[in-house]
């Protein structure tokens, strides 16, 4: 998708369905979503919305937590 991550997704499940893209900037302290867009709707204006910004070390523990959780639900599928 280019230089930028989608952090939102279709209810289909597929994130090129309609996704809400972000540009996410890492620092040692600091994790930065901002430049929002809909590929599907350039003329949108999201300059508005955001940045958002999230302290880097419980941005780092929530995605592990997330990453347990998706883990955990893939293994129960597979059995």
């Amino acid at each position: 998708m280019g230089p930028k991550i989608p952090v939102l997704g279709c209810e289909c499940g597929e994130w090129g369905c309609w996704p809400l893209l972000a540009r996410i900037t890492a620092t040692a302290g600091l994790v930065t979503w901002d430049a929002f867009e809909q590929p599907h709707r350039k003329t949108r204006d999201y300059v508005a919305f955001g940045p958002f910004r999230f302290d880097r070390h419980q941005y780092d523990d929530a995605l592990q937590a997330l990453s347990t959780v998706i883990g955990s639900a893939a293994d129960d599928t597979s059995a």
